[in-house]
């Protein structure tokens, strides 16, 4: 009986997760007909974390977070060019051995955060979102037509604190990542792409870790169209479509 109670609970999470993120997924309505729609895309450093939530306190695992942000790179990379883009992964390395790229990354970086800090989905198709001019530089240095901005958190917590969460509070388990494709010739922000998917309480190995991985980028490119601009975007769901990726989540 508590176990279908738990399987009922669990469904309607899930199914307000995958249903909130199809909601908050958008695009401009030149992205989504296929007039401002890049070739060649920058796949930026990951804003990664993963942390493991413990009873008394919660550690962040830098190491892991720069690990799994690389590897949802190369998941979305690999991803992107099936759709038929071309794509470019700027890693640390190569922004630490080029001053310039450094400066122009960093400064991009910080005009992208601030537009974000300011970002609501229904004003997006107001193209009022842009990261301003340093965005244009670099994509300009990258020869690209547009940068993608990405954070990705994963939360782990074990079986005695998500007991402790359940009765009093607290971090739970989980992940997500968001995707964010800016035009390379404006700064405008075209396009957020959103993936969530459910952890379950306990210890993981790195394969487990790896996984998530996969699954938030597969969810995050799942309404990415191609990069012919004949290719269009669908972004309605019917309630059978939630309740269908909502069975998938718990089924990871």
């Amino acid at each position: 009986m508590i176990g279908a109670k738990a399987r009922i609970v669990a469904s309607c999470v899930a199914a307000l997760a995958v249903s909130a993120q199809a909601l908050a997924e958008k695009t401009t309505v030149e992205f989504a007909n296929g007039a401002t729609r890049p070739h060649s895309v920058a796949l930026l450093p990951v804003d990664s974390t993963v942390n493991r939530a413990k009873v008394v306190d919660t550690d962040s695992l830098v190491d892991d977070g720069l690990k799994y942000g690389s590897l949802f790179n190369a998941r979305v990379k690999t991803l992107l060019e099936s759709k038929g883009y071309a794509v470019e992964v700027v890693d640390t390395d190569r922004i630490n051995s080029d001053p310039q790229l450094q400066e122009y990354v960093v400064e991009a970086t910080r005009g992208f955060k601030d537009m974000m800090s300011k970002y609501k989905p229904k004003k997006l198709e107001s193209r009022i979102y842009n990261a301003g001019p340093s965005a244009k530089m670099l994509a300009q240095k990258l020869g690209v037509d547009a940068l993608a901005f990405s954070t990705l958190s994963v939360t782990i917590t074990g079986a005695g604190k998500a007991i402790v969460s359940g009765l009093f509070g607290g971090t739970t388990s989980g992940a997500n990542a968001n995707l964010e494709v800016v035009n390379g010739k404006t700064g405008d922000l075209e396009a957020t792409f959103i993936a969530i998917a459910i952890v379950t309480p306990g210890e993981k190995t790195d394969q487990d870790l790896a996984a998530y991985v996969d699954t938030l980028a597969a969810r995050t490119m799942n309404r990415m169209p191609g990069s012919d601009p004949s290719s269009r975007i669908d972004v309605a769901q019917s309630d059978d479509d939630v309740l269908n990726e909502a069975d998938a989540v718990l089924k990871r």
